[in-house]
């Protein structure tokens, strides 16, 4: 494009001066000529004022927001003015000097803790900030310049704008001639002169469209440097941080092998857990059940049971009981697993064993045979143990494996408001006690009530 509008600069200049040699049109073309001469002229003027613009804009721009920021500043040193904060040049050395001497400037003697003395001894704490005083005065001067420039700044931005306007006027209004002129040879009698003049208006289209082109190309290739040395950052940091990534590379590759290695012990662990666990439930559910099953768990941990009486292992079916005692089992099986890693963890406190363990009926649908082995077992479990029972299940066998090991008995009397309630009652210890009976306020409510154990 550069080359292009030399080659087309040329050929309009080569035309021009044609045209100038013609005499009859030699006149308006030496009139054209000082136009465009002072038309340049102006536009160059119109971008240094619009220079000056930006300039002042960027550098003093920031004064014209000031107006409150100044306004408070002088509040604020009237103030301390007001209060006696901000001395008039009184010198702490100056006060020393009248104090030793034991005279003040008026001629009063100062006579050590009589009232003139401590008048002029407060000036002391005064005078000490004549520094701060000295800094807010040298401030004030430099804000009373700012206040003024600011004044000045629109003076100034004014007289550029108005500038820039007359310079734009003056440049229409030879842009206007320009145009005659060349209206005039467009139609001038002589054809040679109007193909003179056709063919330089081609020219000057055509250099106003590559102008314009080379503007948006220029962006282009403005917006591609930009771009470049972006990338050639990145490059820098990206070589830079080489033996960065490459000991990144080396802690991702030992990490995921110790993420391998953990993940593979805990794979054994969990299986060695599993293992161990079955191992114990079979034994608690052998102690209790006096079937041949063994029970057995899976990865996911789901129970089955396994006959295996003749040598091949396949799965039965499990009663209500033996799936309760299965329950049970594996209950007491992580409870002593639990005990076993506590002791070897004797850090963790309180130690698992001493928290309660809650069952709700765990001798329903069990035969007497069971109910007896699971009364003697569920004791073992844990060092406190609550257990519900309703009065079918406390039965001789329940009662006899484990009294022994009760420590506290409670009834829970359910008192129903219907006027028909059949009322029913327990015998512990030889003494009844109430397990239903009609409530007294026609409302519905369990009563707990301490047995009197013998």
């Amino acid at each position: 494009i550069v080359s292009r509008l030399e080659k087309l600069q040329k050929d309009k200049k080569d035309i021009s001066k044609q045209l100038l040699s013609m005499a009859e049109v030699k006149n308006l073309q030496s009139l054209k000529q000082r136009l465009l001469k002072d038309r340049k002229s102006l536009r160059s003027k119109v971008m240094d004022a619009q220079s000056q613009v930006k300039g002042l804009i960027s550098g003093k721009g920031y004064i014209v927001f000031m107006g409150d920021a100044i306004a408070l500043f002088y509040q604020i040193i009237d103030g301390l003015r007001e209060k006696g904060q901000l001395p008039s040049g009184i010198k702490k050395e100056f006060v020393e000097q009248l104090l030793k001497q034991n005279r003040c400037i008026c001629g009063t003697e100062l006579v050590a803790h009589n009232e003139p003395f401590q008048e002029v001894e407060k000036w002391m704490n005064r005078a000490g900030i004549a520094q701060v005083e000295e800094a807010a005065i040298r401030l004030e001067t430099q804000v009373r310049g700012i206040d003024s420039y600011s004044q000045e700044f629109w003076q100034k931005i004014d007289q550029f704008q108005t500038d820039i306007n007359n310079y734009r006027q003056e440049v229409s209004s030879i842009e206007n001639e320009v145009d005659k002129i060349d209206e005039q040879l467009r139609k001038y009698p002589d054809k040679n002169v109007q193909l003179i003049q056709k063919e330089l208006d081609n020219i000057e289209e055509h250099i106003r469209q590559l102008t314009l082109n080379q503007g948006e190309i220029n962006l282009q290739i403005e917006n591609f440097n930009e771009q470049i040395k972006e990338l050639e950052k990145t490059i820098k940091k990206q070589k830079i941080k080489a033996e960065k990534y490459q000991l990144t590379i080396r802690r991702i590759k030992a990490t995921q092998e110790s993420i391998n290695c953990l993940d593979e012990v805990k794979i054994r662990l969990e299986n060695q857990f599993r293992l161990a666990l079955e191992k114990r439930l079979q034994e608690i559910f052998s102690s209790i059940s006096f079937t041949p099953y063994e029970p057995h768990l899976n990865q996911n941990y789901e129970l089955t049971l396994i006959e295996n009486t003749s040598g091949i292992a396949y799965g039965v079916a499990a009663s209500t009981g033996e799936n309760q005692i299965l329950s049970l089992s594996l209950i007491g099986a992580i409870i002593d697993m639990v005990k076993e890693w506590s002791k070897q963890n004797s850090f963790v406190s309180p130690e698992p064993s001493k928290f309660p363990i809650i069952m709700d009926s765990p001798f329903g649908s069990l035969d007497q045979i069971y109910r007896r082995q699971v009364a003697k077992f569920i004791p073992q479990l844990a060092n406190q143990l609550v257990v519900l029972v309703t009065k079918t299940q406390w039965r001789m066998e329940v009662e006899m494996e484990m009294d022994s090991y009760i420590n506290r008995q409670y009834v829970l009397v359910y008192r129903s408001p219907k006027d028909d309630c059949q009322e029913d009652y327990i015998n512990l210890y030889g003494k009844d006690y109430p397990l239903v009976k009609r409530s007294d306020n026609q409302f519905e409510y369990t009563e707990i009530i301490e047995v009197e154990m013998a």
